[in-house]
């Protein structure tokens, strides 16, 4: 059975969501969505042998922590990591053919966003371990860590107009969440 812990920050982020919602439906939508995302992840994990051994609720969203029989191979890895995403992208164009357009929008970005090739969103574990078969390790991780650093540069950028502009800082809190993941990856944290 799976080891389940709910951070205080999740409890503080899903009050902060619920307040800031405002009655328009996002959070019962990107509830659904996240957690269709996380389901997709298991379902590919079982596929090879993997078993759930902790699931965390933290501030910045849900972390699987995935046991396998033995080490996976670079494309059944990349399957994994795409099958969240996958999920979210065909739920999300499910709910746009049937007129739910939030539901829909809401999934498309949650699965869309997870695909930039940023650790520790799913692109940069597929991004990573593609570039790690072709290249030296130390060179996969170079390159990462600067891909990485500047689409983190751009986002938090974009973070800040939007902060400025709309008042709205979830962008730029979102890019000093992949700068965090960035930089404990390059110190060898993760």
């Amino acid at each position: 059975m799976p080891r389940i812990e709910v951070s205080p920050g999740f409890l503080l982020l899903i009050g902060a969501l619920f307040w800031l919602d405002e009655g328009v439906g996002l959070l019962p939508w990107g509830v659904l969505a996240c957690g269709l995302h996380e389901l997709g992840h298991i379902a590919a994990a079982a596929v090879w042998g993997g078993h759930v051994r902790k699931l965390s609720l933290t501030v910045v969203g849900a972390e699987l922590r995935i046991d396998y029989d033995a080490p996976l191979a670079y494309g059944p890895d990349s399957m994994v990591a795409l099958a969240g995403p996958g999920v979210n992208l065909l739920f999300g164009m499910l709910m746009l053919s049937l007129g739910w357009e939030l539901a829909g929008v809401v999934s498309l970005t949650i699965g869309g966003f997870n695909l930039l090739p940023i650790p520790p969103l799913d692109g940069g574990r597929v991004v990573y371990g593609w570039l790690a078969v072709r290249l030296d390790t130390d060179w996969a991780e170079r390159l990462m860590t600067a891909m990485s650093g500047c689409l983190v540069g751009v986002l938090a950028g974009v973070g800040i107009m939007a902060a400025v502009h709309y008042g709205n800082a979830t962008l730029l809190l979102t890019a000093l969440w992949l700068l965090a993941g960035v930089l404990r990856r390059e110190s060898g944290q993760t």
